[in-house]
C-alpha cells in the first residue's frame, strides 16, 4: 500500500490528477481546452485553461492592444526549461479569461497564470453565472 501512496504525492508538490488531466489536455494541442475551477490562496478562480502557447498568444495580442510601443516585448520570450509544455508534469495552469471570486465578489480577469503548487482544491468545470 505504501508504493500506491507513494504514487500520490507527485514531485512538484502538485496533485497528480490534476497534473495528469493537464498533461494529457495539452498533448492534444493549442486548441485544446478544460473548464476548471480551482482555490488558489483563499480565492477562487474559474474559467477556460489552455496551453502555455495559446495562453502566450493571448497575452501578447493584450499587450499589442496596450501599447504598441512595448508590443514585441514578450515576444521574443521563449518558455524556460521547467514550464509546461516542456516536461512531463505542467507546473502553471493558464486560464483565458476567467472570473476571481473573492469575498462575493466577481472580478473579470485577462489572461490569467497560477502556479500549480498553489492549488488548494479543484473541479473540473465552470462555476455557473461566469
Amino acid at each position: 500500500m505504501d508504493s500506491e501512496t507513494d504514487k500520490e504525492i507527485p514531485a512538484a508538490g502538485t496533485d497528480p490528477r490534476l497534473a495528469l488531466l493537464l498533461a494529457s489536455i495539452f498533448e492534444a494541442g493549442d486548441d485544446a481546452t478544460v473548464e476548471l475551477t480551482v482555490v488558489v490562496d483563499g480565492a477562487v478562480i474559474s474559467g477556460s485553461v489552455v496551453s502555455e502557447h495559446a495562453w502566450t498568444q493571448r497575452q501578447n495580442d493584450q499587450v499589442r492592444i496596450g501599447s504598441w510601443a512595448i508590443a514585441g516585448v514578450l515576444d521574443a520570450y521563449g518558455s524556460p526549461s521547467g514550464e509546461a509544455g516542456t516536461e512531463a508534469q505542467p507546473r502553471y495552469l493558464h486560464f483565458l479569461a476567467p472570473v476571481l471570486l473573492s469575498g462575493g465578489t466577481r472580478v473579470p480577469l485577462q489572461a490569467t497564470r497560477v502556479d500549480l503548487r498553489r492549488v488548494a482544491a479543484w473541479s473540473i468545470g465552470r462555476i455557473p453565472g461566469d
